[in-house]
């Protein structure tokens, strides 16, 4: 069945010293996008997670949040010696000038620019998280997965009514058609009648079976009748399928195109109610249809 391209997931995993928290939110779009948001150094493993939720989710864009910590975790940071025994030289300095006594602790200067600097943390040790890291993307793209097929049923069974809605629309519409082409023709007759008996003149019958014949091919839509029901019944078809969403966002465009077609030909009032009715669920299903992955 059909997924929804909404929704959000949150996995956790921990070994050895290493936690590690993904959460993945995702919205609508026309292909698959991946936003990961982590810690410095761990951008190496993007592409194999990217990778773990290519293989199950195929629309949408995702904003992915890793998080990973623990004693095992490097930390990405170092020391710099060298400016921190400059602090301690003139901070002694001080203290001996002003007869203050040295604190035995180094804790406040540890706080100092420059002297605790970001570096990348070393590859062995980012690659030594991946399976903690695997584990948990794993399960916020399970948690992601249930929820997009929970809305997805939501959107299956409103778009399966839509298409009911549409099917009974075209069923009135072709039933009126007949007898708007005999009212145009009952029309014509009395118009006719009326301005030949002004004028004491006759018309041959062929002349007005040929206006009749005109008229009626003018507001045929027999044909675009034929292809919304087409329409319909792939779109219906599809929804049974895992990632219909481009396919359905077609349909949904041709089912407007045919029934403002309809609504330019036909000169009826009962039908062009109907196609208002028409019109206002087309729109009902190319609203839903772009939520579908």
């Amino acid at each position: 069945m059909a997924r929804s391209m909404t929704g959000c997931g949150e996995g956790f995993a921990d070994d050895q010293g290493v936690a590690c928290r993904v959460e993945i939110r995702s919205v609508n779009h026309r292909h698959l996008k991946c936003s990961i948001r982590t810690r410095e150094g761990f951008h190496l493993l993007e592409p194999r997670i990217e990778a773990i939720i290519r293989e199950r989710i195929k629309r949408g864009s995702l904003q992915i949040t890793l998080e990973v910590s623990g004693s095992a975790v490097p930390t990405g940071r170092r020391l710099d010696q060298d400016q921190l025994a400059a602090y301690l030289d003139d901070w002694e300095a001080f203290c001996s000038h002003r007869g203050v006594a040295t604190p035995s602790t180094i804790d406040p200067l540890l706080g100092l620019p420059g002297v605790l600097l970001d570096a990348p943390p070393d590859a062995s040790a980012v690659e030594a998280t991946w399976p903690v890291v695997a584990a948990a993307t794993t399960a916020a793209v399970s948690q992601l997965d249930t929820m997009r097929h929970a809305e997805g049923a939501a959107l299956f069974t409103d778009l399966e009514q839509a298409c009911v809605a549409i099917g009974e629309l075209v069923k009135q519409i072709r039933k009126r058609v007949p007898e708007v082409v005999a009212e145009h023709r009952q029309r014509l007759l009395d118009r006719v009648a009326k301005v030949l008996e002004t004028h004491q003149a006759r018309l041959d019958d062929n002349d007005v079976i040929r206006e009749v014949a005109l008229i009626a091919d003018r507001s045929d839509i027999s044909e675009e009748l034929v292809r919304l029901e087409s329409h319909i019944e792939q779109f219906r078809s599809l929804l049974h399928d895992t990632a219909p969403g481009r396919s359905l966002d077609f349909l949904a465009q041709e089912l407007g195109r045919e029934a403002n077609t309809i609504g330019s030909k036909s000169v009826d009032v009962a039908i062009a109610h109907a196609v208002v009715d028409l019109k206002s669920q087309v729109e009902r299903i190319r609203e839903q249809a772009a939520n579908i992955e």
